[in-house]
């Protein structure tokens, strides 16, 4: 009898065991499956209008579903003219009719892309296709009774709309023991000087299984020499400690752009001030038990540079912006452990000029033709803004109004095409370098910003679609991109970025008549206010800070 009872619980923790590979493993589709396929959708059986609009401030429930059951993939494929609308559909979900929501996130950054940016992303639990505009969810989400999800367009700029399905299991009776699914967003905008970040708190028994962390440098350089630290169940020293920011996402010696099963980095701009950058971890092997409670905090340390390029610091208290997703399972619903900040506390105040909208402000040599095109979907708008050229020296204009006094990080969203040319960026008539900070690649050295010679600052950007990653796609569409530009103090009044054509890429070449291509096409001019301005001042204070702790440190 004994040994029956033992072999029953070892056959019992050995099934425990493997559970959590069942849903990565084919072997598990070849087993007898419980309960019953449902699916929540935005689908229709009248006609093609298979979508759920949302007004400016609006909130619709996309699924409300009667338990016990689990819910086991979300697609969902949002649209919007406000180019920030990752960051301004937020997702919320809410089991067991509890009050609070267990999962309160910008929809971006639940799917590791942030500051409302767009790419794609390849990792087990989350994937997002078609170039940022497919969102794909695999987390497991289980509950009792009931669930609720919701999408909330908190743009004020801009309607929005969103296909979705989301397909769950609906079982016979309660599970016996139950993990619920949580992912809570926060963001520390400004920083404390010498402060961590907190990624997450939580209060309960469960365990913490993936972070998303997004960063707008206010500084260039590198931003990632601090360490990770896990505090749990109230421990003083953390028994988990990290030796840098990269090694905590799986790095090493810089991050570069990638996306695989566990860990990624899908955003990652040059290293410039108002550098933007987003990375995932997914503790999805090696999750982090706790009991009773959980902290996790990363130093935010590294390089010091002041204006001039000049580096004073390898690991000094840095005043990037950080914000970031926690995802965590709890044997109970937790109260949010922080405040859900509101849309304009989570974008940089933005001028946004959708060319084809503007088509008849743009100024233009007479030797170039302004179109708008119809229908293509790798635009914003889907009728698209070319400049149609064949001369090199034809030049467009495109005037913007700023209102308030700033600094300004310049993109142009460029419509890569592969009859397009290189054209050159004056600001208000001036040379790139002349009138602010240039921080298009191939100019830009971290190290020497702003003692570069005139001759070293790349001053071209080239339409031609240089990034072709599928054949059908690129070849008939083109492709979008957001380039940086560089950074530019504007005072009130009319400004205009003016474009130059100085010719050719190689590979443009008209495939009938031979000649270059000389066109251009672009999507957004955007000029986003920075909410910072010169850091030299946060710079020297945080160096006295470093010398003061190395003084009192023992052993210095």
């Amino acid at each position: 009898m004994r040994v029956m009872t033992s072999m029953r619980a070892l056959s019992a923790l050995l099934a425990a065991s493997v559970l959590p590979c069942f849903g990565q493993s084919l072997d598990s589709i070849t087993r007898p499956q419980q309960g019953r396929s449902m699916r929540a959708t935005s689908g229709n059986p009248f006609n093609n209008t298979d979508l759920a609009r949302f007004e400016i401030g609006q909130s619709k429930t996309i699924a409300d579903l009667v338990g016990p059951g689990e819910i086991r993939h979300i697609w969902l494929v949002p649209t919007s003219m406000d180019i920030r609308h990752p960051r301004a559909l937020v997702l919320r979900m809410w089991w067991d009719g509890a009050a609070a929501p267990s999962v309160e996130v910008p929809l971006g950054d639940f799917f590791a892309v942030g500051n409302g940016m767009q790419a794609d992303v390849d990792s087990l639990p989350v994937k997002v296709c078609s170039r940022g505009r497919g969102y794909n969810c695999y987390w497991r989400m289980p509950f009792r009774k009931s669930a609720k999800i919701t999408l909330a367009n908190e743009s004020d700029r801009e309607p929005a709309s969103c296909y979705f399905q989301i397909d769950w299991v609906r079982q016979d009776r309660e599970p016996d023991d139950l993990m619920y699914f949580h992912a809570r967003y926060h963001q520390e905008c400004p920083p404390q000087m010498g402060k961590p970040y907190t990624v997450f708190v939580g209060k309960g028994r469960g365990h913490y299984v993936g972070t998303v962390l997004s960063s707008q440098n206010a500084i260039g350089h590198w931003f990632g020499e601090g360490d990770d630290f896990f505090y749990i169940d109230g421990e003083q020293v953390p028994s988990i400690a990290g030796t840098g920011t990269e090694d905590y996402l799986s790095e090493a010696w810089n991050m570069r752009v990638h996306s695989s099963l566990f860990t990624g980095c899908t955003i990652f701009e040059p290293r410039a001030a108002d550098a933007r950058i987003t990375a995932y971890r997914w503790h999805i092997p090696d999750p982090v038990i706790f009991r009773k409670s959980l902290r996790l905090e990363l130093e935010r340390k590294g390089f010091l540079m002041t204006s001039k390029g000049e580096v004073l610091s390898e690991a000094g208290s840095r005043p990037d912006y950080w914000s970031s997703v926690a995802f965590w399972y709890q044997d109970t619903i937790a109260e949010p452990w922080c405040q859900f900040p509101p849309y304009r506390d989570r974008v940089n105040p933005e001028i946004v000029l959708q060319l084809p909208r503007v088509v008849k402000t743009i100024r233009h040599s007479q030797d170039v033709e302004l179109q708008v095109n119809p229908y293509n979907r790798a635009t914003y708008t889907k009728p698209w803004f070319r400049a149609k050229n064949e001369a090199i020296g034809s030049w467009i204009e495109i005037p913007f109004t700023i209102t308030e006094k700033g600094r300004y990080s310049m993109s142009l969203f460029q419509h890569l095409r592969d009859d397009n040319g290189i054209w050159k960026v004056y600001i208000d008539n001036q040379e790139i370098h002349q009138a602010g900070e240039s921080q298009i690649a191939g100019g830009y050295e971290v190290d020497l910003v702003n003692q570069l010679a005139p001759q070293a600052v790349n001053k071209t950007l080239d339409f031609y679609n240089t990034y072709r990653k599928d054949e059908h796609e690129d070849y008939i569409y083109g492709q979008r991109r957001e380039r940086k530009i560089g950074l530019f103090h504007f005072e009130p009044g009319e400004h205009a970025l003016r474009l130059v054509c100085v010719g050719a890429n190689p590979g443009s070449v008209h495939p009938e008549t031979g000649k270059p291509g000389y066109n251009l096409s672009a999507d957004v001019l955007s000029l986003r206010k920075l909410p910072f301005e010169n850091m030299d001042q946060w710079i020297q204070k945080a160096i006295e800070m470093e010398k003061a702790a190395e003084k009192t440190t023992p052993g210095k």
